[in-house]
This record gives C-alpha cells, structure tokens and sequence, in this order.
C-alpha cells in the first residue's frame, strides 16, 4: 500500500460504519447493539471487540487486556487502527499505553469524569488504568496507536525521559489508581507530526524488512518532536482537590529523588510528621515508603538494564546504592537474578 491508497482508505467508510451511520438507534441500546454484534463475522466481531466487552451489564466499564491485541510472538507490539465512526462508546481502561491523533475532524472523549473534545492536529496520550471512552459519531478519522508497557519502556525510556515535568507520567507504575493521567499535545495539523503518523501507519500495514525497527524510529521521532515543540503548550491535568495536589507532589518527589530521598527529608518538605506520611504513602500506593522506593530503584535499574550499556557499578550508583555489591543483593532478592545475569536475558543490545 501507498500513501495515497492509505488516504482513500481512512476515508471510505467501511461496511460497519455505512450501517452504523445509517441506524444510530443502536448506539445507546443494549438489545440492539447484542443483536448487531450477533450478525458480525469474526473479524467483524474482533473488531469492534465484541469479546472483551462487559456482556452482563452494560453500564460496568471494560478491561482491555494487552494479550487481546499483542500475541507473545509479535515481532512489533504497536498496534495502529482507526478507530470505527459511529461505534457505541465503551467505557474502558487497558494495561497498555494508547495514542489517539485526530488527523481530521474532532470527537469527544470522556476521561477523568471529563468530556474533552478533541480536534485535527490534537493527539492524547493515555497512560495504562485510566478509564476513557472514544465518542466519534461523525465523519472525523481518529487513529489508535496502542504501544505495549515493556515497548513503551524500551523505547522511551534512556532517550526521552529524564528530570523534566514528563517523567512522572512515563513511569506510571508508581502512581496510584488516585494519580492515573494523561496528556493532550495541541499540534494544530503541524505537517511534520502528521506524516510521520501516516509513514508509521504505512509500515504496520506494510510489514516490510525491518518494519519495527522503523517503527519504533518512527515513534522516537514523534515523541521528540511533541516534547521539543509542544510540551509548554501540553495539557497535563492536575487534580483539584489541595489535598489531591499535595498527594501528587509527594509520588512526584519519591520519582524524581529516587537516588537520595528519605522519609525524613520528605516529612520536612511537606511539613508532615513521618508517622502521617508513612500512613499517606501506604493509602496512595499500598506500600509503606521504603517499599515504594526500592520499587522504584530496581524498576528504574531493570530499564537501564534493558535499554542501555552501561555498566553495573554504574547503574548501582545511579539508583542511589553506593555500594554495588548491596545493590546487586538487593537486586537478586527482588528479581531472582544478578543485574548481569537479568542483562543477558532481557537486553537486545547485550
């Protein structure tokens, strides 16, 4: 396919879309949207992901699992679609990062308890836990980029996330339920970002020679461009709530000062006493602080492990353990393996 096949394709309505244009009384009734799904054939059904919707009750929200769309043989776990016009609004969460980029239109999307409207040029970037739904009831063509956690973290991790305002939300295994976000870049239809979303769109369905490897490029380069350009004017919600603001403060500190914060240090920050914030650490994440930071020590060494070269003593003092031979106990305690040993199993580059 070519760029100008892919074009007539995003605009000509599929057969779903031609029938659900023309019955928009199946969009909010149950009764009609089982006996829609009933005459849908297995791709169909797969499609509009008919098995993974909540079956019993309708008003509960869904859970998509990453196993759904990414099979352990994937040699690229990134998935782009386009998401279905018309389609009945799911309320769901996924264990994975998703992506939408309006490349024309707008539509509304319920997030957060938010309805949020989305136009050409703006792309959402949603972390794994936060329930969402798409409602693109019209013409607008809304692509889907879903990218696995351990993709997402291999790519990401060593050449775009350091000490900025976007760390927090790229490691988000360290938030609580509470603190799951997202961020909206407003491109405005900027050429550059738009084309490198139809190029990577071009290679999934091409699968050429080396297609992931020029995805992931791809993704890079997108992610770079979107910071570079557009991370003052990025939409980052922030809770409302004092206390809620102050909650995100304290998770957002622990990340940032991983290598040296104490709770100590953190009571005086907050003007807690450690005892209230020993308890408040435990509600938000359910572990107490010294739990929740070695969490976050060997998470951030198993990516530096994963994703770059350097040495152990290196990444040992990088993750705050000044003795090296205490790390890689620590380390061997937590994952069942030496750093070395968790290297050579997991690391492309080794």
């Amino acid at each position: 396919m070519d760029m100008d096949k892919l074009l007539i394709k995003m605009h000509t309505y599929t057969k779903i879309e031609a029938y659900l244009m023309t019955h928009r009384d199946i969009r909010h009734n149950p009764e009609l949207i089982n006996k829609f799904n009933q005459q849908l054939n297995e791709s169909e059904t797969k499609q509009m992901l008919v098995p993974i919707i909540n079956k019993t009750d309708e008003s509960l929200p869904s859970q998509f699992p990453a196993s759904f769309f990414f099979r352990d043989d994937d040699q690229l776990k990134v998935k782009m679609t386009q998401h279905t016009r018309y389609s009945t609004p799911i309320l769901h969460k996924h264990d994975f990062y998703e992506l939408f980029y309006v490349y024309e239109g707008e539509f509304t999307q319920y997030i957060n308890q938010n309805n949020i409207t989305l136009r050409t040029g703006d792309i959402c970037l949603i972390q794994p836990g936060v329930y969402h739904s798409l409602d693109v009831n019209n013409y607008s063509i809304v692509l889907n980029v879903l990218i696995d956690k351990e993709t997402f973290e291999k790519i990401f991790f060593n050449d775009l996330v350091g000490d900025t305002a976007f760390s927090a939300f790229f490691r988000t295994d360290f938030f609580s339920e509470k603190l799951k976000t997202f961020i909206i870049f407003k491109t405005h239809g900027a050429r550059i970002i738009q084309d490198l979303i139809l190029q990577m769109y071009l290679e999934i369905l091409n699968k050429s020679d080396y297609y992931a490897q020029v995805v992931h490029s791809y993704l890079l380069l997108l992610f770079t461009h979107l910071l570079r350009d557009y991370a003052k004017t990025a939409i980052i919600p922030k809770p409302h709530k004092k206390q809620d603001l102050i909650d995100y403060q304290i998770i957002n500190t622990i990340q940032r000062n991983y290598q040296s914060v104490t709770l100590q240090s953190l009571a005086g920050q907050f003007h807690y006493s450690t005892q209230y914030l020993s308890q408040r650490i435990k509600h938000l994440t359910g572990y107490s602080f010294s739990k929740f930071l070695l969490r976050q020590r060997i998470q951030i060494a198993t990516e530096l492990l994963k994703t770059t070269v350097q040495k152990v003593n290196t990444i040992s003092t990088m993750v705050g353990y000044n003795n090296v031979e205490n790390f890689i106990r620590t380390f061997k305690r937590q994952t069942g393996m030496t750093p070395s040993q968790y290297r050579r199993t997991h690391n492309t580059y080794a």
